[in-house]
């Protein structure tokens, strides 16, 4: 366990679910709403806890009962706001995030009118007591301060720089820090087509630094001081949000480091840690197993002579798991003749020499191969099959879903 100390903005996130992104004068309806505490900084935070940290955050805290709510819910989550900067005047920034459906992208519109950091605040705090600071790419005058008192203080202590976007006079700071991150949105900023081109860009500003440059589903590039520059691909997954995935990659990549890991393990871990973050809305519990993640079954479970009955763990879905030859077959347990689960009445019962099963209310024959009735009142309907994967160790899980 390390301490964590991180310099950034603190902002109340409004998130409204909504079938698409409107057009212009389009009146649209969202489908839930709901508040978080946001901000890069917090939420690499958030997630460091999780993986076991202590953290605190160095941000400004307006007066506003927006500000007390945020608090509260920090401090829930486990962050020492003890460094915050109280500011009289202003209110707490605001972000309106609008996800479509399919959670692929998400539309921003930010409000700021509260002052940040300044040097003199960050230079009474005892930062010799922390094993890692980070500082997001901003607020560039008082940050110049706050490195240099950094590197001065605690010149061994590492220092890490989000390189979010262009801002006038950061480039010139970038050669006092260990590790720089930054991503797609910096690279096309400054004319950079790809990932790597931006690195070798960034190199010449930051030659002892380890630079990780993140390019959404494509993954992430890194480049260790006098290195190559590496690939490490993402994760396919089924995603359903990606708000808060880059800053879920920098705490994975950044946890790894302080355990010593090299920077391909690191940047690799926090490629998982995104990927699983994108399978589920917000950052809470991101260590804990997804519904898919858990085995309905193990094949040494199933045969061709009986049929296993397993519930989808999440949704409310029961199947039949029944071996055919080398092969596991999975349908949904709903008979099409009056749509009731098959073992309604009774277990169901299974001809291994047809290789049919029967449903246990009206008598209704289905082929193991391929669902199909072959006797019964729903003659020629079939079975719904249900996508199903197995791991190396023969546990069977429910597929996730196209």
């Amino acid at each position: 366990m390390a301490r964590i100390l991180a310099v950034g903005n603190l902002v109340l996130d409004v998130i409204l679910n909504v079938g698409h992104f409107p057009t212009e004068d389009e009146e649209l309806r969202a489908h839930a709403r709901y508040l978080q505490p946001g901000g890069n900084a917090a939420n690499t935070l958030h997630v460091l806890t999780q993986l076991g940290h202590e953290t605190s955050l160095v941000t400004t805290l307006a007066m506003d009962a927006q500000a007390r709510q945020l608090s509260e819910l920090l401090t829930a989550r486990g962050l020492d706001l003890s460094h915050a900067q109280r500011k009289l005047k202003g209110d707490t920034p605001t972000s309106y995030i609008l996800i479509p459906e399919n959670g692929a992208s998400r539309t921003i519109v930010h409000y700021r009118n509260l002052p940040e950091v300044d040097f003199e605040h960050f230079a009474k705090i005892e930062i010799e007591a922390f094993d890692w600071l980070h500082f997001e790419g901003r607020n560039v005058e008082e940050l110049k301060g706050m490195l240099n008192i950094a590197r001065t203080f605690c010149p061994d202590t590492p220092r890490s720089l989000e390189l979010e976007k262009p801002r006038e006079g950061i480039e010139a700071l970038l050669d006092q820090v260990h590790v720089l991150f930054t991503g797609r949105h910096y690279a096309r900023a400054m004319g950079h087509a790809d990932a790597p081109a931006c690195i070798e860009a960034l190199r010449h500003k930051a030659p002892q630094a380890q630079i990780i440059c993140t390019w959404g589903d494509q993954g992430a590039w890194y480049q260790a001081p006098g290195g190559a520059i590496e690939h490490v691909p993402a994760d396919k997954v089924r995603v359903r949000d990606t708000l808060g995935a880059g800053d879920t990659f920098l705490a994975g990549a950044l946890h790894r480091l302080l355990e010593g890991a090299s920077l391909q393990e690191a940047v690799r871990y926090g490629s998982q840690l995104a990927a699983r973050k994108c399978r589920q809305v917000g950052l809470d519990n991101l260590l804990d197993p997804l519904p898919d993640d858990l085995p309905l079954a193990n094949v040494e479970d199933v045969s061709g002579a009986k049929a296993t009955i397993a519930r989808v763990p999440g949704r409310d879905v029961s199947l039949i798991l029944i071996r055919d030859g080398d092969t596991v077959k999975a349908y949904v347990n709903n008979c099409p003749h009056q749509h009731v689960p098959l073992n309604e009445a009774y277990k169901v019962d299974v001809n291994p020499f047809q290789k049919t099963m029967k449903c246990s209310v009206h008598d209704a024959w289905f082929k193991i191969e391929d669902g199909e009735c072959v006797d019964g009142p729903c003659l020629g309907d079939h079975l719904q099959p249900y996508p199903i994967r197995i791991d190396e160790a023969g546990n069977i899980y429910a597929a996730p879903e196209e």
